[in-house]
């Protein structure tokens, strides 16, 4: 946790411990939480007694756990966006494959991908992300889209001295080189892919869909099990997702209607 430059270190420290909360897969003890931040543990008792004074955190066994408040604010942020809205209907439309699952996402502060929407297809797929969950960006398709949308200076502020990057299974990518060389791939494609470096026998793909002027980028993923990933399923699911991205665009005044027609495939 960076503190250095905090104008206000109690809101700082009180963020940590809700991302940590997050994250963890089990309530998190005073102790654990003050020994993953490197905090004193009277701080974190404080600040984890007003946090739950305010159903931002509740007290369970075992220690603390995420607060239904938060549930209220991130539905409401949800709420006021368009794109998600415009994203689900778009998958709703035809031209759009209703097979496999299909999840919106945005870039967030480094290099994290926060999922903001997800229409479930007709084909039963493991996800390890859902509404509101945060993923390294170096490990999914929507991640990979996101970052090669980036301006060069951008990625390489975002990149900064990475080099070792989280590894989800064996198929992850763990090196910043090997990040730029995908990166790299993507902005030649335009598709960029997740091939079971989240999940083993889960494959995405993704496209970077059109985000308003000083809002981070968003992308757009379809998810199938690896059996049934074969270029031929790959390259239509493709196009389906640019449908998806031209839509998007039109709804978002950022294109029009009348500029051609929209890239797609047929639904499955």
């Amino acid at each position: 946790m960076n503190e250095g430059r905090s104008l206000a270190p109690a809101v700082t420290r009180a963020l940590a411990i809700l991302e940590l909360l997050s994250a963890a897969d089990e309530p998190q003890g005073i102790s654990a939480i003050a020994r993953s931040l490197g905090l004193p543990k009277s701080s974190v008792a404080n600040l984890c007694g007003a946090l739950a004074d305010e159903h931002l955190v509740r007290a369970v066994p075992g220690g603390y756990a995420l607060g239904s408040k938060l549930a209220q604010l991130g539905a409401a942020y949800l709420s006021s966006v368009d794109q998600v809205g415009l994203f689900l209907e778009a998958c709703s439309r035809p031209g759009v494959s209703a097979r496999e699952t299909a999840q919106l996402a945005q870039l967030g502060t480094g290099l994290d991908v926060v999922y903001l929407a997800r229409r479930d297809g007709t084909e039963p797929v493991r996800l390890a992300s859902s509404p509101g969950r945060a993923l390294p960006a170096s490990c999914t398709a929507t991640g990979k889209a996101m970052l090669a949308a980036l301006p060069d200076e951008e990625l390489a502020a975002r990149l900064g001295a990475v080099d070792d990057l989280p590894r989800l299974t064996p198929h992850s990518i763990t090196s910043r080189r090997a990040l730029v060389r995908e990166i790299d791939a993507v902005r030649a494609e335009g598709i960029a892919f997740d091939r079971q470096e989240v999940i083993e026998g889960v494959v995405c793909v993704a496209v970077a869909v059109p985000a308003p002027t000083g809002e981070a980028p968003m992308a757009a993923s379809f998810t199938l099990l690896a059996p049934r990933a074969d270029e031929a399923t790959l390259a239509r699911l493709s196009g389906d997702l640019r449908t998806i991205a031209d839509r998007l665009a039109v709804g978002l005044g950022l294109a029009s209607p009348a500029a051609g027609p929209l890239a797609g495939s047929g639904a499955a």
